[in-house]
């Protein structure tokens, strides 16, 4: 697991992630240009924790840090997160 500052571009609920179950999915940008627009999805367990960090983030405009693999190419295009905090600036 590798951690990256994150701009959120979209955060929601959805059963069309990885798995057949509701998912809280997060639009992403790294900071650091690993990765840009990229989808994830919030560990299980940890759904709606996530989701009200992501969606706190997108409405004050703040970055996050994410704590998740890269994000997978081709046609698994999910990762999830293991851990996501709401930074102050």
């Amino acid at each position: 697991m590798a951690f990256y500052r994150c701009i959120v571009h979209e955060v929601g609920p959805s059963n069309s992630g990885p798995t057949s179950n509701p998912n809280v999915l997060l639009n992403l940008t790294d900071t650091g240009g690993t990765f840009d627009h990229n989808w994830f999805y919030a560990g299980e367990g940890a759904q709606v924790a996530m989701l009200a960090v992501g969606i706190a983030a997108l409405t004050n405009n703040k970055p996050l840090e994410v704590g998740a693999d890269p994000p997978n190419v081709g046609n698994v295009p999910y990762t999830a997160i293991s851990v996501l905090y709401l930074l102050d600036s």
